[in-house]
């Protein structure tokens, strides 16, 4: 029996028939377009690799559309995850002008993390000189060291850090908010069958534009983390969600509170942000960061969607913001 070929040497053999064939340049065109595994190529721009070409499944793959993903180095789909044994190997490839099989971890435009088995081939001009990379890139369906080789683990426990990436901010640790969205539906429905009275809080840092211009965004995203830990510490119920709303905003549903129960909960949720005494040297507040919250109680109507209850907790947030932030507003939803 014949061991198959690794399959970047297919590729390499599939690229030097393409060149020495005749073979209709729009025909090739519509292969890669159709291709069911993300294609991109990157020529060498302002002494960085960037995007030129990136076919619909690499769209599909990482939830950028061609404008999202063309004019910039892919190493951005790593986000702040740069600790990684195969970027190592990607990278001297790119200065050597080697082809490279690597196994990353990336992240989607929403922020759910995948694997990518990543195969990079150079691509000469005639006189030999390299002018671009071509990528080849397609999801591994289960978890993997970062040399391709499955790892030597319990399936269950895969499955379970597979969900915590889809599940879970990679900064906070909350729900991320897609996920947190579709569970909030989940409650929604459930409150207006059994007529359960629910309360939304959403809590936004304030000035934390302006604490990230002092303290960069690595400063800021420390901040937020230890801010978020503290805010998600108030909603341990089993019945509470809390979860990353925006870049600067935590939100949280409870489930059987009245709207004055749910505002004293919020009251000490700002009270142990203000205990954390961050420093903020430009804060029109406090010396310290300081949040504001906008909190609406309901039961939900049968024939309501849960949107209402966003907008309305949003012109509670933003009440508390124009009464000089530091505080809560809460209301009954209509």
């Amino acid at each position: 029996m014949h061991e198959r070929a690794p399959k970047s040497e297919i590729q390499a053999k599939i690229a030097q028939v393409v060149a020495m064939s005749s073979v209709d340049p729009n025909l090739l065109k519509t292969l890669v377009e159709a291709a069911p595994e993300g294609v991109t190529i990157c020529e060498a721009r302002d002494s960085d690799w960037q995007v030129v070409y990136a076919n619909p499944a690499m769209q599909h793959l990482t939830g950028y559309d061609a404008a999202g993903l063309i004019g910039r180095n892919l190493r951005f789909l790593q986000g702040e995850d740069r600790e990684q044994e195969g970027l190592l190997r990607v990278r001297a490839a790119l200065k050597e002008g080697n082809a490279v099989h690597a196994t990353l971890r990336n992240y989607r435009r929403d922020g759910t993390m995948f694997w990518n088995e990543l195969t990079l081939s150079p691509l000469r001009a005639p006189d030999g000189r390299i002018t671009h990379f071509a990528g080849f890139h397609r999801e591994m369906g289960g978890v993997r060291q970062e040399d391709g080789r499955a790892e030597n683990r319990d399936p269950a426990m895969s499955t379970q850090t597979m969900m915590a990436y889809l599940r879970d901010d990679k900064l906070t640790g909350l729900l991320r908010r897609p996920y947190f969205e579709d569970l909030i539906k989940r409650d929604w429905g459930l409150a207006q069958r059994e007529s359960r009275r629910l309360s939304f809080l959403i809590f936004d840092l304030d000035n934390f534009s302006q604490y990230r211009e002092v303290f960069g965004r690595q400063g800021a995203d420390q901040s937020f983390r230890r801010i978020a830990r503290v805010v998600g510490g108030c909603f341990r119920r089993a019945s509470d969600l809390c979860g990353r709303y925006d870049e600067d905003q935590i939100a949280a549903l409870t489930t059987g509170l009245d709207l004055t129960q749910a505002a004293k909960l919020a009251e000490a949720v700002l009270a142990r942000v203000r205990d954390l005494a961050i420093h903020h040297p430009r804060s029109s507040v406090s010396r310290y960061v300081t949040a504001s919250a906008g909190v609406v109680s309901l039961v939900p109507p049968h024939d309501v969607p849960p949107a209402k209850i966003y907008d309305a907790t949003m012109k509670a947030l933003k009440d508390a913001k124009e009464l000089g932030r530091n505080r809560v507003v809460s209301r009954e939803c209509d």
